[in-house]
């Protein structure tokens, strides 16, 4: 399953019942700003973290070799 960044930001947001003003608020950005983000799927890494983080979520990336190995990047 692969999801856009903004969808599956939608999705926890939607789980975690926060909206996106309440977001924005606790990440110090409006709601217009945020929402433009989401509208153009456009983040960094270090944002879309902070953004989960808001919510109480974490995120996990890992390096994934062709031999199938595995390397979180913390």
């Amino acid at each position: 399953m692969t999801l856009q960044l903004s969808q599956s930001l939608k999705t926890a947001m939607k789980k975690q019942n926060i909206t996106q003003v309440q977001l924005g608020k606790r990440t110090g950005q409006t709601q217009k700003n945020l929402s433009g983000k989401l509208y153009r799927n456009n983040f960094r890494i270090s944002e879309y973290k902070e953004l989960l983080q808001a919510m109480g979520c974490d995120l996990e990336l890992y390096i994934v070799y062709p031999d199938g190995e595995k390397v979180l990047i913390k």
